[in-house]
Parts: C-alpha cells; sequence; structure tokens
C-alpha cells in the first residue's frame, strides 16, 4: 500500500495524538479522530484536525488501515482489548507510550488474526499536556522508535515508517523492546527524576536568585505526573539500575568536592562538557 493511500484512526487526540493528526490530515487518504471528551471533539473540529471526528470507535476503527492508540500505557492495554474484535484483518495497530516491553508482549498475544501490533514511541514532545498543546511541527527533526518482533511483518514496520516520514521526523529507528526501555530510562526518565527532585528543593528564598541554568536543569519538572507516576512504575527495572549508576557517579563527584580533589572535579565536568559538545 501506498502510504498516501492509507486510511489512519487516531484514539485520543491530546498532545502526541493531537499532533500526529495535525501533521497527517491532508496527506493520507483519510484521519478518523477518536476521543471521549466532546470538548475536546469540538476543539479538534475548530483545528480541522481530521476528516472525521467521532465519540464511538465502532464509527471508526473499522474502516482504518493503521489504528494509532495515543493513550497513557495502561489506558492503551485496556482500550485495545476491549475493541480487539474491531479490527479488521490487515490492520495494524500502534502505540506511542515510552515503555515498550510489557505492553508489546501483552498486546501481540491476543489480537485478532492477521491483524499486527508494532510498538513505536516518537521521541518528541513539549511542555504541557492536552489538545491545546498539539502542533503540527511537533514531530519535525525528531527521532522516531519502532519495536518490531518476530510477530510483525516487514510490510507493517515500512508501511508505518514512511507514515512517520510524513509527519517530518528525520530518522526511524528500529530496536528491541527491552533495549528501548533500558535506553529510555536514561536518556528520558532520569532527566525527569533529576528536575524532580531538584525542583522539589526550591523555597522562596531562592526564588530571586534563579537564573538560566536552573531553568534549563528543572525545564521538564512541569511533568505531567500521572502518565510519568505510571511510566516510572512501569519501567523501575530499568530505572533503577540508571538511579543507581547515577547515585555512583553522584559519590564520586561528592568525594572530589569533600576532600578539595581539583584533579578529580576537573576531569569530571572536563569529561561532561567535552560530551555535551558531541551531541
Amino acid at each position: 500500500m501506498n502510504v498516501s493511500e492509507c486510511k489512519v484512526t487516531i484514539v485520543g487526540l491530546g498532545l502526541i495524538g493531537g499532533s500526529i493528526a495535525l501533521g497527517l490530515v491532508g496527506k493520507v487518504a483519510e484521519v478518523r479522530g477518536v476521543d471521549i471528551s466532546e470538548e475536546i471533539l469540538d476543539s479538534a473540529r475548530k483545528r480541522q484536525m481530521a476528516d472525521v471526528l467521532s465519540i464511538s470507535p465502532e464509527e471508526t476503527i473499522p474502516y482504518s488501515d493503521v489504528v494509532i492508540v495515543a493513550l497513557y500505557p495502561k489506558m492503551t492495554e485496556q482500550f485495545i482489548i476491549k475493541h480487539r474484535d474491531l479490527f479488521t484483518p490487515g490492520t495494524i495497530v500502534i502505540d506511542v507510550s515510552s515503555i515498550k516491553s510489557h505492553i508489546v508482549s501483552k498486546l501481540q498475544n491476543i489480537m485478532p488474526e492477521g491483524v499486527e501490533f508494532l510498538g513505536t514511541h516518537p521521541m518528541a514532545g513539549r511542555e504541557g499536556r492536552g489538545i491545546d498543546k498539539a502542533r503540527e511541527e511537533m514531530f519535525l527533526g525528531s527521532y522516531y522508535l519502532l519495536t518490531p518482533t518476530e510477530k510483525n511483518s516487514e510490510r507493517a514496520v515500512k508501511l508505518l515508517g514512511s507514515l512517520m516520514e510524513l509527519l517530518g521526523v528525520r530518522k526511524i529507528v528500529s530496536l528491541s523492546p527491552t533495549e528501548h526501555d533500558a535506553l529510555v530510562s536514561y536518556t528520558s526518565q532520569m532527566p525527569h527524576v533529576l528536575a524532580s527532585l531538584l525542583m522539589n528543593g526550591f523555597t522562596e528564598s531562592s526564588k530571586f536568585l534563579i537564573g538560566g541554568s536552573f531553568k534549563d536543569a528543572t525545564r521538564v519538572a512541569t511533568i505531567n505526573e500521572d502518565l510519568w507516576t505510571e511510566l516510572f512504575i512501569e519501567n523501575k527495572e530499568h530505572l533503577l539500575e540508571e538511579m543507581d549508576q547515577f547515585e555512583k557517579r553522584w559519590f564520586v563527584l561528592k568525594e572530589a568536592i569533600s576532600e578539595g580533589n581539583e584533579k578529580q572535579i576537573y576531569r569530571i565536568l572536563k569529561q561532561a562538557k567535552e560530551l555535551k559538545e558531541k551531541i
């Protein structure tokens, strides 16, 4: 199938789902949007986010080549399990959650015959949540991760790659669900952990001394606490390992500062600067 002939349904028109809808509408044969909120659907209509908008999965899913479920991980599982009989043979179902091992294993095993579930993760976002924050250009220049297994066809991987290229992503990367979860525990979850802990040390007396460095370091502390609580727990094995590794690095620097070891402090800071310059 040519990607321009693809009919896509997006379930959940929040920050990610809404941005995908805006990025695909007019570029594929049809975009259908589903949400349980009439208020969100009204907002989507005003922004011409999709060709068809409905509160009913029954009015959208059976007519789709690709179904993108843009909900929290647990809600994604619940939705797909509840509505799996609506998927027709040949349909590709994907999620957009930032943890993969559990959700891929569970959902690939309950798909109807001829229906594929493929785990995906857009490496893009912005502060805030909801449809009002959705932007067509959200994914421009970003990476988009696919986590195919032996249960996925080459057709599904190629079609999803082509679909996401319509969003302006810079590169499609394929890796296993386990590799994905280990990597994002460091690159995504740890920054949110550290920003939150740093922000939780804030006091009114420090307010007038806050500059760019503090604002940069705590940018992602404007967090969706419902989502990130779920993500931390679901990926706790990998996240706890990263926290242990961070603790070791923390104590090396702490000891160097305590002992006045200028060479060690210099080495740590220089190494960090050089690594940062490479990315």
